[in-house]
């Protein structure tokens, strides 16, 4: 009966350090990856390092908080140089991209700066977007005039691809 006991005490002992090892390493696992925080840019930088650069961050290129504001120079070239990822230019077709995008930028800039979304009814919402939407379509057709087929083939590609773009950016959460 003795030695029952002693083996009883034994695996409840055996038992008990393994679940208090099983804790601990538990508690080590939790503790490490809260600490991680999970953003790499930052790594091996101080707090006051950080600061200016999360500031900047949220306010945008342009220094404007929330999204980035950019001037409509800086835009056109952005969007000429992107687009130029996708479409092969001949010669002198990217000028004609920049003056065509820097042309819709100034327009959108200068929309977007005589509205308040948040003070206008539905109805100015609507007419806005239709207007906008209308830009659009000019851009639009300036492109397809300016670009044989295969050019506007391929910025077809480049739409769908910012199309993709933006509904990701969407649907990440924001900080």
């Amino acid at each position: 009966m003795v030695v029952k006991s002693k083996s009883r005490n034994f695996n409840t002992l055996t038992v008990m350090k393994r679940l208090s090892l099983f804790c601990l390493v538990l508690v080590f696992a939790i503790s490490t990856s809260c600490g991680q925080g999970g953003k790499k840019q930052n790594a091996g930088k101080t707090q006051d390092q950080q600061a200016p650069q999360m500031q900047e961050q949220r306010r945008g290129p342009g220094g404007q908080e929330g999204r980035g504001q950019f001037n409509p120079e800086d835009m056109a070239k952005r969007q000429t140089s992107q687009i130029a990822e996708f479409v092969k230019f001949t010669e002198g077709q990217e000028a004609k991209v920049t003056e065509i995008n820097l042309k819709y930028a100034k327009l959108m800039t200068e929309s977007r700066g005589q509205v308040n979304f948040r003070e206008m009814s539905e109805t100015q919402r609507t007419e806005w977007r239709a207007k906008s939407e209308k830009q659009q379509k000019d851009k639009e057709s300036e492109f397809k005039a300016l670009f044989n087929a295969d050019q506007y083939k391929q910025y077809e590609t480049y739409k769908q691809e910012q199309e993709k773009r933006r509904k990701e950016r969407m649907q990440q959460p924001r900080p």
